[in-house]
């Protein structure tokens, strides 16, 4: 007699789910570099995907919420404190929205929900329509999903790895073209503000055969993308690029590793 299928989750519960912060699972005993990750994305495979683009997904409305947040986190603290990375950084800053140590004014779960129901929603359908791989586990074996990035891993039941507001001034960018985003599964890029208040700053990546894909970005436009796929951005020349960013991941990987 045939197993009855298993209920598949109501979307509602998807969310909840996917709003969970994770926390690393198993560290190594000297505290460095890695912990258990429980699927590695091949780096190769993830070369392949492409970037999947939702436009003008974040009302002004959204994008509002959002920087009354980032506003929040700004005057809870210096930045070089609430976020010890931005120590390192020039020309540019990452501030968190989310986590224990940001202030309640400034979580972006609790204080603009359908936000981050949006993002999630369309890093869900990026996976179908990206073709990055199936989650279903009657096809994640067959010979065609065995050669996509995500191959039996689930979007819908990661969980949020880091909400960050990133804001680009003049000289700052992400400059190293072989960057990834170490551990997670899905990044979501939303850009904050309008791009005629920035010079430079374009997103960038790098495609199997070696050229620099830039991928065009207006106000509200949201872009997902395996996390593990090589990415960039130019340095900003004028004015400043703000940019809304949440990953995705099954656990792993300390958030510092990145």
């Amino acid at each position: 007699m045939a197993e009855p299928k298993a209920k598949r989750p109501r979307l509602e519960e998807v969310m909840a789910s996917a709003c969970d912060v994770a926390t690393p699972q198993k560290v190594s005993k000297r505290g460095e570099k890695e912990a258990v990750v429980q699927n590695y994305v091949d780096l190769l495979k993830a070369q392949k995907t492409p970037v999947v683009k939702f436009p003008s997904l974040l009302s002004d409305t959204d994008l509002q919420q959002v920087l009354r947040c980032h506003r929040a986190v700004l005057d809870s603290g210096d930045p070089a404190v609430t976020n010890p990375q931005n120590r390192q950084h020039k020309r540019k800053q990452c501030l968190f929205l989310h986590g224990q140590a940001v202030p309640e004014e400034g979580q972006l779960l609790s204080r603009a929900p359908g936000v981050l129901r949006k993002m999630l929603r369309a890093a869900v359908s990026a996976q179908q329509e990206g073709q990055w791989g199936s989650a279903e586990p009657d096809r994640a074996g067959s010979e065609v999903d065995r050669d996509s990035a995500l191959s039996g891993i689930d979007v819908r039941r990661c969980s949020i790895r880091v909400v960050e507001l990133w804001e680009y001034e003049a000289g700052g960018g992400l400059v190293e073209e072989y960057h990834f985003d170490a551990g997670s599964i899905v990044t979501i890029v939303g850009l904050v503000n309008d791009k005629e208040e920035f010079t430079g700053g374009q997103f960038q990546t790098k495609e199997p055969d070696g050229h620099l894909q830039t991928h065009e970005l207006s106000k509200g436009d949201v872009i997902c993308f395996v996390s593990h796929k090589y990415h960039s951005i130019t340095p900003v020349t004028s004015g400043k690029r703000q940019a809304l960013v949440v990953e995705l991941w099954e656990g792993g990987l300390p958030m510092w590793c990145r």
